[in-house]
């Protein structure tokens, strides 16, 4: 007999995001697949750029999409932006199947939104039925998200839950026990404006006191780089997979300083890195999006409004403490996300 499965299907989302799931579906004996929406503009970019990969993983993901027309009862998680008008067709195909919505998001009565585009009726109608009607259940990654979703729909509250994102186990290993640089400061991820990545280069190119260490990779890399030649206090590294390097890397810092900036369409919504961090003892320095008030809260670290990066990293630099006390509490707190804890969150997927 062959093995049950449950697919996720997204657009091109993380599927490290669903690592509670994953461990909970192993433990179950059930597979857990991942398949994309998003299937022709990829053909044709894999057509463009001859990416043979490419090509075949949308193969795949339109056969899938072809076996559903087909099939039912099939259990898909399904990841898609808010008030996104892709849904309606993706729910043709999809009528048949037990369908799970997994959301970050954190406004849900409009003002806010991923999609530039103003909302027809028709959009509205289709995520208002979709939400209420088409849902077996809704999974969301932060209480805010669940409060809103509540607030703005009608349905049972049963069928929605908090499910955060888990920590990669990697970043638990406290293996090598390695002597915080004082003062040092670290930010991992992406590099794009919306991350504040300008502003931090340019209050450590004049705060020689502290170090700033940044590992990732985007849009702005260039310009990091520059800064990283110039100052050296500042330092790049190129992105990497490796999540035991990673953890080593940031478990040399006191800080880990997260300064996004909402845009129209984004704002940080949960913030995984800052996790991340806590679990090896470094403190998070954040910006007070709707994500890192929950993880940060006013005990794990430090939250600013935005605008402020410079009179908190002032105040932090000034008092030069000892963060000791702090840090063993944040890689305490840290623990709650381990992915075996995490997957508990998802049982609801297996009723």
């Amino acid at each position: 007999m062959a093995k049950k499965t449950i697919y996720v299907l997204h657009k091109n989302g993380a599927n490290s995001h669903y690592s509670g799931l994953k461990y909970l579906l192993e433990q179950e004996d059930i597979n857990l697949k991942f398949r994309e929406f998003s299937v022709f503009s990829k053909f044709f970019k894999s057509l463009k750029t001859l990416n043979f990969n490419l090509f075949k993983k949308q193969c795949i993901n339109l056969g899938f999409l072809i076996k559903l027309l087909y099939s039912k009862n099939q259990k898909v998680v399904l990841g898609i932006a808010p008030f996104d008008h892709k849904l309606i067709r993706l729910l043709r195909v999809l009528k048949s199947h037990q369908i799970y919505y997994h959301t970050s998001w954190t406004c849900w009565d409009g003002t806010f939104q991923p999609k530039s585009k103003k909302n027809s009726p028709k959009v509205k109608k289709a995520w208002r039925d979709f939400l209420e009607s088409n849902t077996k259940h809704i999974f969301c990654v932060s209480n805010t998200s669940k409060n809103e979703i509540l607030k703005n729909y009608e349905f049972n509250a049963n069928k929605i839950s908090e499910v955060y994102h888990a920590v990669d186990a990697a970043f638990f290993d406290n293996s090598k026990t390695l002597i915080k640089e004082k003062l040092s400061f670290i930010y991992v991820g992406r590099l794009v404006k919306e991350k504040g990545i300008e502003e931090l280069l340019d209050y450590f190119s004049k705060e020689k006191k502290s170090k700033l260490s940044i590992l990732g990779s985007g849009k702005l890399e260039n310009s990091v780089q520059m800064y990283s030649n110039k100052h050296k206090n500042i330092s790049f590294y190129s992105y990497t997979n490796d999540k035991s390097k990673i953890a080593e890397l940031i478990s040399n810092h006191e800080y880990f300083v997260l300064n996004s900036k909402k845009s129209k369409k984004w704002e940080e919504l949960f913030g995984l890195a800052l996790i991340e961090s806590m679990a090896q003892g470094t403190v998070p320095v954040s910006s007070n999006h709707t994500g890192p008030k929950e993880v940060v809260g006013t005990e794990n670290g430090y939250l600013f409004n935005e605008g402020n990066l410079k009179t908190t990293l002032d105040n932090i630099i000034g008092q030069e403490k000892s963060i000791e006390e702090l840090s063993q509490l944040v890689k305490k707190n840290a623990e709650f996300y381990k992915v075996e804890n995490i997957s508990k969150f998802w049982k609801p997927i297996l009723n």
